[in-house]
C-alpha cells in the first residue's frame, strides 16, 4: 500500500488529486527502478572509463525520455531541497508558480503547478506544463519528487499564456537513496511529448531527441548535484567565503537567464516587437524601461531603451563546441565595431579587440568545478593609449562572460557563448544585458531514417538562401537521406539606445547582424572537417606494407566504395552520398569521414568477415586500422541474448531477399567486447561487377548515432595491456574482396 493509500479524503477534489498524485508516483517508480522503460546509453556520448554515472536515453516510448543516475555525496535531505526549488537554478525554466498546495497526515506534499520553459531557439515556439507534483519519504527510507501533467479532463481551469505550447510531463521526477550519513543515489527521470509537429520538420529533432532532452534537461541537475557536492562552501553554511561563491553562482545563472530572456522577448516582460523591413532574417525588439517593480514599462517619454536584434541559421558539419571555441578566441573576426561604436549603442562586447588595446581574462570560481566544459569569465579591455576613443582619453571596459558546453560532443550538444557590460564592481545585483550565440546539435534524428513525403522547412537566415534554394530543387528523399550533421545557431545582441534613435538603431542593427551572419558562414566553411589524408601512414609507425601492396589494397577500398554507394542507390532509390564528382576517389573519402558507422561484411565466405569499414566503423568495433579489420569476424560483434539482441541471420535473410532492411535501436559488441549502442540502422545487399557479370559480395550496415559504453560484467572483458595503447585510427587501405 502506498503512502498515498492511506490518506484520508476530505472532499472529492482533494481525492482527485491523491489517485492522479498516486499514479504520477507508481509510475515513475516504474521508471526509475523497474523494467517499464526501455533504456540505451545516450548516443554519442563515450563517457570515460572511471565514471560511475550512467546516462541513458529511451527511443520506444511515448514522446522523449532520459534517465540519468549516479552517487552524490551529499545527504538525501539536502538534494532533496534542491531538487524541489530547481526553478531558481536551472536555467531552462522561465517561470513556475504554485497554484494549490496541500500536505497530508504522511508527511507528504502535493502542489499543482504551473510551468513556462524557454525555446532552444528562436525558430520554435515554447512549451509550458500544466502539472500536480508530489514529494514525500518513502518506507525504504528514499525520498521521491514526481510530476506529471494534468489533463484538460481532470482541470478544465488549466492556465493558458501567448505563445507557449501545451507539452505533456509524464510522470518525471528523483529518486534519491541514501547510502550512508553522506552519500545518496540518484535516480533522474524526464519524460515528455514536447509535440515536435507544431515546429519545421527540419527543427523537430530539438522536440524529438531524447539525447536532446537528456543533455538540456536530466545531465544539467546531476551536474549541479555534483558542483554542490564539491563544494565546501554549501556544505558548510557557516564557511567563510560562501557569500561570495553564492553572488558568482548567481551571475551565472542570471547571465545564461537574461540571455533566453532575450531570445524570447516576450511580451509580458515588456518587449515590443518593431515593424518589420519585408526581410525576416533579423527581427528587433525594444523594451522600455520597467517600473512598479516591472510590472508595467515607463511612457514611451523616457529617454532611453534596450533593442534586441535576433537572428538564426543552420550550419551543416560544424561542431557547436568547435564553433564558440573560435568566436571565442577570435573575437575580432564577427566584432568589427569601434570602442566609441561600441560604447555609444551600450554593447562593449561588439569591440573586436584590436591589436593596440589591452585585453585581460580571469577566470572567475566556482562556475562549476565538475563540468569543466562551462566556465565564467571577466574580460578586462583597457585602451591604454587612447588610440581606441576619441576623446582620445584612457578607457576600461568589463565584460562578464560565460561558456558553456565547449567538450560535449555527439547527439543533443549544445555549445553557447554569453557576455553583458558590468562595472569593476561585480555586484550580485548588477543589471545584465547579455548578449551572444547558441549552438544546438540536430544531427540528423529525425523520426524516419531516410525516405517519407515529408518537405523541409528551411525558414532561417536570409544569408542561407542559397542553400534553401538548392535544398528546395531536390527531392524530399534526397534531403533526408544526406548524412551530414545540421546544427541550428541562434544569436542576440542587445543595445543601450535613445528611444529617439529607435528607426535609425534598427537599421544600423539589422546590417550589422546581416554582417556576422555573413562572417559566420565564412567561419563554418572553415571549420568543416578536412578529408582525411588516406593514402599517408603515421610516421612514427613503420610501414610494413609494400608501395605495390598498399596501392592494391587502395584500389579495391575505392572499388567496394563505389558498389557500396551504387548498391544503396539501386535498392532504395537514394543517393548514400551527394559528392560534386561522382569518381571512386571522392565516394572513398566521403564515405571514411561519414558521421555515421558504415561497415562491410562479405557473406560469401564460410565465416563471415568485415571488408571494410569507414573511420566511424573503426572506432565503432575498436579497430586501429583497415588492416586488422578483416581479423573480426562478423558473429563476434552480435550479442546472442537479452532484450536488446537482434536477430541478426533473419535481418541478412530478409536484406538477401528484398534488398534492404531498416534495423531499429539496438546493441552490438565492439571487438573488445565492449557494448556498443545505436539509435537505429539501415542495412542494404551490395552487389560487385567481377569479370564481366554481377556477384553478391555481402551487406552493408550503417549505423545512426552510436555510442560506445564502458564494459559491462557478463559482456565484456578486460582489455590486455597491448589494447589499451594509444592508437591512430587510420584508413590504410582495406582491400575490398571483389
Amino acid at each position: 500500500m502506498s503512502a498515498l493509500q492511506r490518506q484520508s479524503t476530505p472532499d472529492a477534489t482533494y481525492s482527485g488529486l491523491l489517485f492522479l498524485a498516486d499514479d504520477i508516483l507508481l509510475e515513475f517508480l516504474g521508471k526509475a527502478t523497474g523494467s517499464s522503460v526501455d533504456w540505451i546509453p545516450i548516443p554519442g556520448m563515450k563517457p570515460g572509463p572511471d565514471s560511475t554515472d550512467t546516462i541513458n536515453i529511451s527511443t520506444g516510448c511515448g514522446g522523449v525520455a532520459a534517465r540519468a543516475c549516479g552517487l552524490v555525496n551529499m545527504e538525501a535531505e539536502k538534494i532533496l531541497e534542491v531538487i524541489k526549488d530547481k526553478a531558481s537554478w536551472h536555467t531552462i525554466y522561465r517561470r513556475v508558480v504554485t497554484l494549490f498546495s496541500t500536505t497530508t497526515t504522511g508527511g507528504a506534499c502535493i502542489e499543482v503547478r504551473y510551468t513556462q520553459t524557454y525555446a532552444p531557439t528562436i525558430l520554435v515556439p515554447p512549451r509550458d506544463y500544466y502539472t500536480l507534483r508530489f514529494s514525500s519519504p518513502l518506507e525504504d527510507g528514499s525520498f521521491v519528487v514526481c510530476e506529471g501533467s494534468i489533463k484538460p479532463s481532470q482541470d478544465a481551469e488549466a492556465p493558458q499564456a501567448q505563445p507557449f505550447i501545451r507539452a505533456d510531463l509524464h510522470a518525471s521526477g528523483c529518486l534519491i537513496k541514501p547510502c550512508n550519513s553522506t552519500s545518496s543515489i540518484v535516480i533522474l527521470i524526464d519524460q515528455m511529448d514536447l509535440k515536435p509537429r507544431t515546429v519545421p520538420e527540419v527543427l523537430r529533432p530539438l522536440y524529438e531527441s531524447s539525447a536532446i532532452l537528456g543533455r538540456s534537461i536530466t545531465m544539467p541537475v546531476l551536474r549541479h548535484l555534483r558542483h554542490l557536492a564539491n563544494d565546501p562552501q554549501f556544505l558548510c553554511p557557516t564557511s567563510e567565503g560562501r557569500q561570495q561563491q553564492a553572488a558568482v553562482r548567481s551571475l551565472s545563472y542570471r547571465l545564461a537567464k537574461g540571455f533566453n530572456d532575450a531570445l524570447s522577448s516576450f511580451a509580458d516582460d515588456g518587449w515590443t516587437p518593431t515593424a518589420s523591413d519585408g526581410v525576416d532574417d533579423v527581427s528587433i525588439a525594444v523594451k522600455l524601461p520597467m517600473i512598479d517593480k516591472g510590472l508595467s514599462p515607463c511612457p514611451r517619454t523616457a529617454q532611453k531603451c534596450i533593442m534586441c536584434a535576433k537572428a538564426s541559421m543552420l550550419l551543416q558539419n560544424v561542431s557547436p563546441c568547435k564553433l564558440i571555441c573560435f568566436l571565442r578566441e577570435h573575437r575580432s573576426e564577427w566584432a568589427s565595431a569601434t570602442l566609441d561604436e561600441a560604447l555609444h549603442i551600450g554593447n562593449p562586447g561588439l569591440f573586436g579587440f584590436p591589436p593596440d588595446v589591452h585585453t585581460h581574462s580571469q577566470l572567475l570560481p566556482d562556475v562549476n568545478t565538475v563540468d569543466h566544459s562551462e566556465f565564467l569569465e571577466l574580460i578586462k579591455m583597457e585602451d591604454r593609449e587612447g588610440e581606441g576613443s576619441i576623446s582620445g582619453t584612457r578607457t576600461e571596459v568589463f565584460l562578464l562572460q560565460l561558456c558553456s558546453g565547449l567538450e560535449e560532443t555527439g547527439s543533443g550538444a549544445t555549445a553557447q557563448m554569453v557576455y553583458a557590460p558590468i562595472d569593476a564592481s561585480i555586484s550580485d545585483d548588477a543589471q545584465l544585458r547579455p548578449s551572444g550565440f547558441r549552438v544546438v546539435s540536430l544531427d540528423n534524428i529525425n523520426s524516419n531514417l531516410v525516405g517519407g513525403s515529408s518537405v523541409l522547412t528551411l525558414e532561417l537566415a536570409s544569408g542561407l538562401e542559397t542553400t534553401a534554394c538548392k535544398r528546395g530543387s531536390e527531392s524530399p528523399d534526397n534531403v533526408l537521406s544526406d548524412n551530414t550533421s545540421r546544427s541550428v545557431l541562434s544569436m542576440a545582441f542587445q543595445f543601450n539606445i535613445d528611444i529617439e534613435m529607435e528607426n535609425s538603431m534598427a537599421e544600423m542593427a539589422k546590417q550589422y547582424m546581416r554582417k556576422v551572419v555573413s562572417t559566420l558562414q565564412r567561419v563554418a566553411l572553415v571549420l568543416v572537417p578536412p578529408s582525411p589524408n588516406l593514402l599517408s601512414l603515421p610516421s612514427n609507425k613503420p610501414c610494413c606494407q609494400s608501395p605495390t601492396s598498399a596501392n592494391n589494397h587502395r584500389e579495391g577500398s575505392k572499388t567496394i566504395a563505389h558498389w557500396i554507394c551504387r548498391s544503396y542507390k539501386m535498392y532504395l532509390g537514394l543517393d548514400l552520398l551527394h559528392a560534386e564528382k561522382e569518381n571512386n576517389e571522392t565516394q572513398l573519402e566521403a564515405l571514411w569521414k561519414l558521421n555515421d558507422a558504415l561497415l562491410c561484411c562479405n557473406t560469401s565466405k564460410l565465416v563471415p568477415r568485415f571488408s571494410f569499414a569507414n573511420q566511424a566503423g573503426l572506432e565503432m568495433l575498436e579497430v586501429c586500422s583497415g588492416a586488422k579489420l578483416q581479423d573480426v569476424t562478423f558473429e563476434k560483434t552480435i550479442i546472442n541474448s537479452g532484450s536488446h539482441s537482434t536477430p541478426i541471420l533473419s535481418v541478412i535473410e530478409e536484406t538477401m531477399q528484398q534488398g534492404y532492411t531498416y534495423l531499429p535501436a539496438g546493441i552490438k559488441r565492439s571487438s573488445k567486447g565492449r557494448l556498443v549502442a545505436y539509435e537505429r540502422g539501415i542495412a542494404w545487399k551490395v552487389i560487385v561487377q567481377t569479370e564481366e557479370e554481377l556477384s553478391v559480395h555481402g551487406v552493408a550496415f550503417l549505423y545512426m548515432n552510436w555510442t560506445l559504453s564502458p564494459a559491462i560484467k557478463g559482456f565484456g572483458r578486460a582489455m590486455k595491456s597491448g589494447d589499451s595503447e594509444d592508437c591512430q585510427y587510420r584508413y590504410d587501405g582495406v582491400q575490398g574482396e571483389v
